[in-house]
């Protein structure tokens, strides 16, 4: 995307403002299917479940990765194929999946004995299952992401894995065994561990159909094929089919967040206050996340970078998008871009403080259209009841 274009969605739709283009999202998933060839790919609604990106994916032809009830319906009202929905998550209800069995959902992660139980309960004719294994080892990210790791929530022990996996398989329900190593992997040796780990299943339980690998891999450019290439030779030894679930890869470099400049102060350090913040992008606040942050449009030539924290408009200390930032010296009314923002960004905003959350933009073939409107006072109190 231009700065021009930008800078025209930023005076027609205001700040903060979230933009996404449709057209790197497409040139994601083309990577991954040229990496994994044959692969099915699933994209996690959880990373932006904005309805026009889903629309975007579920015209692109692969499938969806739901956990809520909410991103159930989402999935079945962007036009996906039901077959190829799958449930995955650790808080897997009778309600829910009452009705992903309803509307023939094709796949669902088992996350632990309870979700067997509440399944087994549920007539449920067109869906199959794949077990989630807890690898217990350090998958080499934030501790935050880690959810191989043997203190993490997702999954069972082998041991419990295999209980599972053995009333499934006598019942013909069993299509494979799922392990998600964490979010923003790159470190190709984290591959070795994952199929190490599911080796000991396959070989027990023989002629299934999948390998659920999840997703995880890191934004901007991971060891995509290295991942592949491990990834592949499990697959072809057992005769399976390497299913994907990624959310960030796909979507993350094509989101900018548009905030523009309230003030500038210097008080020991260089503060620029945005009008987004910890509302808009929590990552940065919540672990640390970097995300690259610039000023739109021609800075002069002879500017200097300057160190600065770009701070949100919160009474929060945390509320900052990025610290010692490469700025040049901005002013009151500047516009930045903050990158990398297409996931977890509009997904996990927030109306803290009664903060207003902003629009969501799409841009296609350079053309820009209004996704989401940005929120008004009235929508803050539209589901509380008078007394």
């Amino acid at each position: 995307m231009t700065d021009a274009l930008l800078q025209e969605v930023a005076a027609r739709y205001g700040t903060p403002t979230y933009v996404y283009d449709l057209d790197a999202i497409s040139a994601r998933v083309a990577d991954l299917q040229a990496a994994f060839p044959g692969a099915l790919v699933h994209y996690a609604v959880k990373a932006n479940a904005n309805g026009a990106i889903l629309r975007h994916l579920a015209g692109l032809g692969i499938g969806a990765e739901a956990l809520t009830e909410g991103e159930l319906e989402r999935t079945l009202r962007a036009g996906f194929d039901p077959a190829t929905i799958i449930l995955g998550g650790p808080g897997h209800t009778a309600a829910l999946a009452a009705r992903a069995a309803a509307v023939g959902v094709g796949l669902v992660s088992l996350d632990s004995e309870g979700a067997y139980a509440i399944w087994s309960s549920v007539q449920a004719p067109q869906t199959r299952f794949v077990v989630r294994l807890n690898p217990g080892f350090d998958p080499h990210t934030h501790e935050h992401l880690a959810t191989a790791a043997a203190t993490s929530k997702f999954g069972e022990t082998l041991q419990a894995t295999r209980a599972i996996a053995a009333r499934l398989y006598e019942a013909g329900k069993l299509a494979g065994f799922h392990v998600h190593a964490g979010s923003m992997l790159d470190d190709q040796s984290v591959a070795g561990l994952v199929v190490a780990a599911l080796e000991p299943l396959y070989q027990e339980f023989v002629g299934l159909e999948l390998v659920d690998l999840g997703g995880g891999f890191a934004v901007p450019h991971p060891p995509l094929h290295a991942f592949a290439e491990t990834y592949a030779a499990f697959a072809a030894r057992h005769g399976v089919k390497i299913v994907l679930e990624p959310g960030r890869f796909i979507v993350a470099d094509a989101g900018t967040l548009l905030t523009r400049v309230l003030h500038v102060k210097e008080s020991g350090r260089r503060h620029v206050i945005a009008d987004a913040g910890m509302a808009d992008l929590l990552r940065p606040a919540l672990y640390g996340a970097h995300h690259p942050i610039r000023l739109v449009g021609e800075a002069p030539q002879a500017a200097r970078a300057l160190p600065t924290d770009v701070d949100g408009p919160l009474c929060e200390n945390a509320d900052r998008l990025g610290q010692d930032v490469g700025l040049p010296a901005v002013q009151q009314g500047d516009l930045l871009a903050v990158g990398r923002a297409g996931a977890y960004g509009f997904a996990m905003a927030s109306n803290y403080v009664s903060h207003l959350r902003g629009a969501e933009v799409t841009v296609a073939a350079g053309e820009a259209k209004l996704a989401r409107r940005r929120e008004e006072p009235a929508d803050l109190w539209r589901l509380e009841l008078d007394p």
